[in-house]
């Protein structure tokens, strides 16, 4: 079997969550004998074809007028001419039916597409290629792919967002089959009547299966050290969190990784300048965990799916999590996991209190309990993934044969 995963971004560049998640199927399908090819954008302007352990790697130049992965400010009319271009243009058509000529795979897996436009799902039907879509974020129904504007989650779609993702819900009904990494994910796109017809199901990222790693006594190490990681920006929660923070009694350490735009990380340490607080910037996930007891993801968003809260718990980490989006799928029923309101400083407040106050057994016990949910190794995401593309290949070969006794 020959699959060609595409995704906007493919590690090393920008490797947060979604890259990360891609390069783990990624691996894990050639490990189960799969033919893997990947499609992602490159920065620079040129094309590339490299290989990345078993996987043979495409980068293709963003056809658009700037690249949106590099920090940099742009005026609201760039800005929206770069949206148009991604809406309605068909810059990328090219460089993917390209790929896909040479690649040959037997199906297309679309992950997030930004960049590529509507592109992938054309240039695969004019192949004749069946369509896999997943879905990581809201970027198929927002421009901003967060549903989340000006400090506030998006009560509904905005005019310009359904203006500007009409042609990618009618691309939607194209694929042969779509996943999302969480049922609230799933929900949330099938209310906008995504995927109309489309036969659907819901497969998280996996996370690697690892033994818990020890933390010390209280006599070596006496501070109950609470951890942020993840991408320092409003709708992550960073800032609820540091105002919870300060509420607290003493006995506590928070550590902060990860990056964000430069000037609002400045305004955070200026606001809330307290030695108790470490700024690690970015860090080596494994590493973080070892050096925390909890692990605090306050999301303000409707966080697609959670990867951090998975990990925490898989870690044996004890773990306080909104109430909102994928995030409590991704933590599961583990003990020692407390979950609070997005946005609510009090109520985050009184659950890392009452970690504080339980310190032996938030260190311990969640240490003790740890484990990944069976749904979310590696093995039950790649064993999904498979049957899936069977069902998805068994199907377009019925079509086609069934098309040829016409």
């Amino acid at each position: 079997m020959r699959v060609l995963l595409v995704n906007t971004l493919y590690p090393p560049d920008n490797e947060g969550g979604a890259e990360r998640s891609v390069a783990q199927l990624a691996h894990g399908l050639a490990v189960a004998g799969v033919d893997v090819m990947v499609l992602a954008l490159k920065a620079d302007g040129t094309a590339g074809i490299e290989r990345k352990g078993a996987e043979t790697v495409w980068r293709a130049p963003m056809r658009n007028l700037y690249w949106p992965y590099d920090g940099a400010a742009r005026s609201a009319v760039l800005r929206r001419g770069w949206h148009a271009i991604e809406a309605f243009g068909r810059t990328m058509d090219g460089a993917v039916a390209e790929v896909i000529r040479q690649a040959q795979p037997d199906l297309v897996h679309a992950q997030v597409t930004t960049g590529f436009g509507t592109s992938v799902t054309r240039a695969a039907r004019s192949a004749g290629r069946p369509v896999v879509q997943t879905v990581r974020d809201y970027s198929l129904m927002c421009a901003r792919a967060a549903m989340f504007r000006q400090g506030r989650r998006c009560g509904r779609r905005c005019d310009d967002c359904v203006l500007l993702t009409t042609n990618k819900k009618r691309a939607s009904q194209r694929a042969q089959a779509w996943v999302a990494v969480s049922a609230s994910l799933a929900g949330a796109h099938e209310a906008q009547a995504y995927f109309k017809g489309v036969p659907g199901r819901v497969i998280g990222n996996a996370v690697t299966t690892v033994k818990a790693s020890p933390r010390p006594g209280f006599d070596q190490a006496p501070e109950l050290v609470f951890g942020f990681i993840g991408r320092i920006e409003p709708e992550k929660g960073v800032e609820i969190l540091l105002q919870a923070a300060m509420r607290l009694g003493h006995g506590w350490r928070l550590k902060i990784a990860g990056r964000g735009a430069a000037a609002y990380v400045a305004d955070l340490k200026q606001r809330f300048d307290e030695p108790r607080i470490d700024w690690l910037g970015q860090v080596e996930a494994e590493g973080f965990y070892r050096s925390v007891d909890v692990v605090v993801t306050p999301a303000q968003w409707g966080e697609p799916f959670g990867r951090t809260a998975a990990e925490a718990v898989a870690q044996g980490r004890g773990l306080i999590v909104s109430h909102i989006g994928g995030l409590p799928e991704a933590a599961g029923d583990a003990p020692f996991v407390m979950q609070v309101d997005p946005g609510d400083v009090a109520g985050l407040a009184e659950a890392m209190q009452r970690a504080l106050d339980g310190r032996e057994d938030w260190r311990f016990g969640a240490m003790i309990n740890s484990r990944t949910p069976p749904r979310w190794t590696e093995a039950a995401v790649i064993e999904a993934h498979l049957a899936l593309y069977r069902e998805v290949l068994t199907r377009a070969s019925r079509t086609a044969a069934d098309a040829s006794q016409l």
